[in-house]
């Protein structure tokens, strides 16, 4: 148990809920939709396409990498014009994406853990993504979010880290992150000051030359250290 920490960041995918199954279900769905109103963007595309086509978005259009709305929804704009379809289209491809984005499992322990820290921290979290956490219904755990696109780059990059330190009311030196990334949450952590928690819920091995001040396997434990 520790006390040094006035308030603590957290990420949210692949932390608090598997990110690339949602990732995976969204997109077969998105697809599905697409072979019953859109059949040419699925003649001209498989399901195992997207992700390339996604990569390849980012390749050509790097000032969109901290956008992964506005990415997807390039994403569509492009899979529905070069197939002769209206592009303005993509806005309900977009939204019906999103409501699947937000159809998450939450790890068993994520509900308990965030009742306990938020019971003594501010919580803020800290995402390169666009999850909702009010329609994942953790959003009262939280006094805050940061999002890349609010502060226009992903983690690693200190901008985020220190915007949430501003929300949180603590100096970075005094906060804790907790996330899974050895590089956008470990090193990010660091490179802005604050201390760090790498959560490896795979059992995955540390193979940095810097090291996280904790690791631990589950929220469960995270607890055991700051509460």
């Amino acid at each position: 148990m520790t006390t040094k920490y006035r308030a603590i960041t957290l990420d949210l995918d692949n932390t608090l809920w598997d990110m690339w199954s949602v990732i995976q279900h969204a997109e077969k769905n998105s697809y599905r939709y697409l072979q019953e109103h859109y059949p040419r963007v699925t003649e001209r595309y498989s399901v195992d396409d997207i992700p390339d086509l996604r990569w390849s978005l980012i390749d050509r259009r790097p000032e969109l990498e901290h956008d992964v709305t506005e990415i997807r929804r390039q994403l569509f704009i492009e899979m529905l014009t070069e197939s002769a379809y209206d592009a303005a289209d993509a806005e309900i491809l977009l939204s019906r994406f999103l409501i699947d984005r937000n159809n998450v499992e939450l790890y068993p322990d994520v509900h308990p853990s965030l009742q306990a820290l938020s019971q003594q921290f501010p919580l803020v979290a800290l995402t390169d993504g666009n999850s909702d956490l009010a329609s994942i219904g953790i959003h009262h755990y939280f006094v805050g979010a940061v999002y890349a696109i609010d502060v226009g780059f992903n983690k690693p990059h200190p901008a985020g880290f220190l915007k949430a330190c501003e929300i949180a009311g603590s100096n970075p030196d005094e906060t804790i992150h907790v996330g899974d990334s050895p590089t956008a949450d470990i090193a990010g952590a660091h490179g802005a000051g604050l201390h760090s928690m790498w959560v490896r819920r795979n059992g995955e091995e540390w193979t940095e030359e810097y090291t996280p001040n904790y690791t631990v396997t589950t929220l469960t434990e995270a607890v055991e250290i700051l509460c």
